[in-house]
């Protein structure tokens, strides 16, 4: 046997216009499309002396600063860590604004 359960409509949360979700929508894929850029264009950015080195990890936003994590083997880090702040000012550069605020570096697995 179906059962059918009737579901009230009015009852449900309230209706919301579409043009007050479409900037919430854009908002994610401009991020996404930021970062997207950036791992397509690496080797411009930085410069191949960085960028055969190191790749980008992630991209997160935590109190209102922008966190790009970059992954390295581990004799690199250490180097990199102190360019951090030449890395910082090229990614800007690039974006002709303040994109990245801070960056951290992750121990590769991989490289």
């Amino acid at each position: 046997m179906l059962y059918f359960k009737v579901i009230n409509i009015d009852k449900m949360s309230k209706t919301k216009k579409i043009s007050s979700l479409i900037p919430k929508i854009f908002k994610s894929f401009s991020k996404d499309s930021k970062l997207l850029e950036l791992k397509a264009n690496w080797d411009d950015v930085v410069g191949k002396q960085y960028s055969s080195r190191c790749y980008i990890h992630s991209l997160r936003k935590i109190n209102k600063k922008n966190i790009l994590t970059i992954e390295s083997n581990a004799s690199d880090l250490l180097e990199l860590s102190y360019s951090s702040e030449s890395l910082k000012k090229k990614i800007n550069a690039y974006f002709s604004k303040e994109f990245v605020d801070v960056i951290k570096f992750k121990k590769s697995l991989q490289m």
